[in-house]
């Protein structure tokens, strides 16, 4: 693989407390002491930062109001073909990894299969194929249903059978979901407590799926290791627990709450001042908070993780710097990726290259100028 060396920017290497002018080498990793030779690109006026990280996606969602009748028409192989298109636009706006929570298990592990063997272009996936579900639970309809232990034990078999990365279950019902109910749990405790036994003797992570206060209360009693979502939604709004965040907080739980720039679309009457107030408590609280966007809703663009983060920033006030890194870094360490997030030698070399500086500018993350997955110009803007 030929040397690249990126030259006349900034660099921000994922963990430091500001940008500086610097150059890097990689060739599929990056290199430390390296002199340069080969390709160099000259990237004055911008700042190179490592790859983001989408830790919730749905790709086999078309982000219309109408994306059930887009999914229940598709066939198989559209619907491939769709989450391919969907995955290519994400790794062209800086997005070199996602884990997809909730897709068909076989489409999921194929594009995931079909990105890595350099079939089609798109980022790092991470897999968790169907949620898994009650009978008529949220998304039933991906093929995840199952009901008491033993059934959802079964489930996370078939799961890991397939070859899942991680264990999707809906401790909730859903919005996307008629006739669930969004507020109350939809498994017990001992339910729950039996997917993470069974998936973590399988060497596999639970994220669970939770709005209402009950659904957190029982994954967080279980033992699930994230909570997705974790929006304290009630009837007419918010019912915010704060000894239960610090329960959360305590257990290491790892919070993804699904910011996106759909919140910019919500009617002006309180509730996203609400839910601002809520994610500021996560995050003040000292949980493990990665960045997601719930990608592929109705309303959230597959590649619109930069607009989520500048929505996260604009409801809890916090730094750039800190929200960026909640998209590299910190992502990484929390998902066990340890050969990512950070620019340091014999990292991956995934990076994102902008115009301007997003460490104190979230949306110069808009500008993309250059992506590059694995020591490799993936994308070069005109």
């Amino acid at each position: 693989m030929a040397t690249l060396t990126l030259r006349g920017g900034h660099v921000w290497d994922g963990r430091a407390g500001t940008s500086s002018p610097s150059s890097v080498v990689v060739d599929g990793r990056f290199l430390a002491g390296a002199d340069g030779g080969g390709k160099t690109l000259d990237i004055t006026g911008c700042t190179v930062v490592p790859g983001l990280i989408e830790g919730h996606a749905h790709l086999c969602f078309d982000t219309t109001p109408a994306w059930r009748t887009t999914y229940e028409n598709d066939t198989p192989a559209k619907m491939l073909l769709r989450m391919a298109s969907y995955g290519r636009r994400m790794l062209r706006a800086g997005i070199t990894t996602v884990r997809d929570l909730g897709s068909p298990t076989h489409l999921g592990i194929e594009l995931r299969e079909g990105i890595a063997e350099g079939l089609t272009e798109g980022p790092r996936l991470l897999v968790a194929g169907a949620p898994i579900t009650t009978t008529g639970g949220h998304c039933w309809f991906m093929g995840g249903e199952c009901d008491g232990e033993l059934g959802i034990r079964r489930q996370v078999r078939e799961h890991v059978k397939a070859g899942t990365d991680w264990i999707k279950v809906m401790a909730t019902g859903g919005n996307m979901t008629p006739r669930t109910n969004t507020f109350a749990a939809q498994f017990t405790v001992d339910e729950l407590r039996a997917c993470v036994e069974e998936a973590h003797r399988l060497r596999r992570r639970v994220a669970a799926h939770a709005h209402g206060i009950e659904g957190i209360r029982v994954a967080t009693e279980a033992g699930v290791d994230s909570i997705e979502h974790c929006s304290f939604t009630a009837p007419g709004g918010y019912e915010f627990d704060q000894p239960l965040v610090d329960r959360v907080a305590a257990k290491g739980i790892l919070v993804s709450p699904t910011v996106s720039v759909g919140f910019r679309n919500w009617p002006d009457d309180g509730r996203r001042q609400q839910r601002g107030q809520v994610l500021k408590a996560l995050l003040d609280s000292g949980c493990r908070v990665l960045m997601s966007t719930d990608c592929g809703i109705p309303g959230v663009p597959h590649e619109s993780l930069a607009g989520g983060m500048q929505v996260l920033q604009e409801l809890t006030g916090y730094a750039p710097l800190e929200i960026l890194k909640l998209a590299t870094s910190r992502s990484a360490e929390l998902l066990g990726l340890e050969d990512r997030g950070v620019i340091e030698a014999g990292r991956l070399a995934d990076l994102l290259v902008v115009e301007g500086d997003p460490t104190h500018d979230l949306s110069a993350l808009e500008r993309v100028r250059f992506v590059i997955l694995d020591g490799e110009v993936v994308y070069a803007a005109r």
